[in-house]
């Protein structure tokens, strides 16, 4: 499948069921949870423990996620408008744990260090 628009990436995050992260080429790929907003995608940490996938990408902005067995490159990077897209995010995650039926985690979505880690991916 070739992606090559960000609605379509969005799209594919929606239609998905195994969303995993890596920075650069090198790294191994690490599970976790993209949601959209619009069609923009984010994720955020849940471990904190470094080095990490999150501080790799801080460093370098170029990466992969795998999304089922679709492979796309892509640029992760901290939000300019961290500050007032962290609501729609929360939201967004609030939305997917209840899907989920995971609502034990939503007190991680509100957590002031998790909202600070948080990713927007964009198609490289």
């Amino acid at each position: 499948m070739s992606i090559t628009t960000q609605q379509q990436l969005a799209h594919l995050v929606n239609q998905t069921g195994s969303h995993q992260i890596r920075a650069g080429d090198k790294h191994r790929f690490i599970a976790s949870s993209f949601v959209t907003v619009g069609d923009r995608i984010f994720c955020r940490r849940y471990g904190f423990g470094e080095p990490s996938w999150y501080s790799a990408f801080a460093d370098d902005s170029e990466g992969q996620i795998r999304l089922d067995r679709t492979y796309v490159d892509i640029y992760g990077a901290v939000p300019a408008d961290l500050e007032t897209i962290n609501t729609e995010v929360n939201q967004a995650y609030f939305d997917k744990l209840e899907r989920l039926g995971a609502n034990s985690w939503r007190s991680w979505v509100q957590d002031p260090k998790v909202m600070a880690s948080t990713l927007e991916i964009t198609l490289r």
